[in-house]
């Protein structure tokens, strides 16, 4: 059990590192895009900037971000356990609870509050890069649980 919890853990963290990393990326692009529509100068993040606005973003949706994603993986995970146990197709399975969980959440977001809170998943881009960290916590949470004796 403590093993679960501890792969869980780290799913979550990976869920909100790469989510949060990919919405920042999205933003700066907007961002870019929206300065150059100016017609002044072209736009230009350097690197420290854009490290800079990736902590700040890392940092400032964690509290939010973070519960809503690992809340959202939590419900698909134990729904995953009972359809792997059947099936035997672990890996497969937890990689789409997991996309799948990102997914709804921000489905439902859109449609209960008229907004997806994160801007770098308003697009289809953007949601479908978000679905897929979800893909990317699944196919962790599944490889830390395997169980002994499989490879």
């Amino acid at each position: 059990m403590l093993r679960r919890i501890i792969a869980f853990v780290f799913a979550a963290v990976l869920m909100a590192a790469l989510g949060s990393l990919a919405h920042t990326w999205f933003v700066q692009q907007a961002w870019l895009e929206a300065a150059a529509m100016s017609g002044g100068t072209p736009a230009e993040l350097t690197l420290a900037e854009r490290l800079s606005w990736m902590l700040d973003d890392v940092v400032g949706l964690q509290p939010l971000y973070g519960a809503l994603t690992t809340s959202a993986l939590l419900v698909s995970f134990l729904a995953a356990g009972l359809v792997a146990r059947f099936t035997g197709l672990r890996t497969i399975v937890f990689a789409v609870a997991g996309g799948v969980a990102i997914f709804v959440m921000f489905t439902l977001m859109k449609n209960v509050l008229g907004t997806v809170g994160v801007f770098g998943a308003r697009g289809p881009m953007g949601l479908g890069v978000q679905a897929f960290a979800g893909v990317l916590a699944g196919l962790l949470f599944a490889t830390l649980t395997r169980p002994h004796g499989d490879s």
